[in-house]
């Protein structure tokens, strides 16, 4: 699959909002810390004030030696001390997307905050964020949610999974049947698929591939039965 067909993958992946003023900004865990970055440059235009990072340790943590949300914390008070850590809340046990935003919930009912939030920045990684976006649509149906991923490039990312030995055109493919396959799990909302997409998929994914993802569909399914 050439760079040209993974970048349609990669474009409908990663779907970025016009920003407007939010009541917060919540940073989803990654070895991305692109996303910690674009957490502090919302703060400081003022578009919310307060930060909730999450995240664990999981399948996305890379070669971090903290959580996280630890991690993403560590960046901000190393790279922006202007941001106090009274405005940070860190959410350090989650290890998937659902535990991301169920535990977010949990904090912020404890901080007594949920009720008063109508509108929440959504910062993940580009070729996530997608994901993140229907999780929390379904967790947070009568939330306002707006995407706003750090500014990258299909050729950026590439790049940078690469150095974590990641195949990051395979990435995007499972990252695709994820959003197709999840919302009959419950996990997230469904999403409208270009058909063109649903053709290169076909195209593009070897079948022992597609065999193994419709054999751990299958097994998860009758899991939640």
């Amino acid at each position: 699959m050439d760079n040209s067909i993974s970048k349609k993958f990669y474009n409908f992946l990663s779907p970025n909002d016009k920003v407007v003023k939010a009541d917060l900004i919540i940073g989803f865990g990654h070895f991305d810390l692109r996303i910690a970055e674009q957490c502090a440059l919302l703060y400081n235009k003022k578009l919310a004030s307060r930060i909730l990072f999450t995240g664990g340790v999981g399948a996305g943590s890379g070669d971090f030696k903290n959580p996280e949300a630890i991690e993403f914390q560590d960046y901000l008070i190393n790279n922006y001390p202007e941001i106090g850590t009274e405005s940070i809340w860190i959410e350090k046990e989650s290890t998937n997307t659902g535990e991301n935003i169920k535990n977010s919930i949990f904090l912020l009912k404890e901080k007594g905050f949920l009720d008063s939030i109508r509108r929440i920045i959504l910062v993940a990684t580009p070729s996530r964020q997608l994901r993140v976006y229907l999780t929390a649509k379904k967790l947070l149906p009568n939330m306002e949610l707006i995407n706003n991923p750090p500014v990258s490039s299909f050729e950026f990312d590439l790049d940078l999974h690469k150095e974590k030995g990641i195949n990051f055109k395979d990435y995007l493919l499972g990252e695709f049947n994820r959003i197709k396959t999840y919302p009959k799990l419950g996990y997230n909302c469904s999403a409208k698929i270009p058909q063109e997409l649903e053709t290169l998929y076909k195209k593009y994914t070897n079948n022992s591939m597609d065999k193994k993802m419709k054999i751990d569909f299958k097994t998860r399914l009758k899991e939640l039965k």
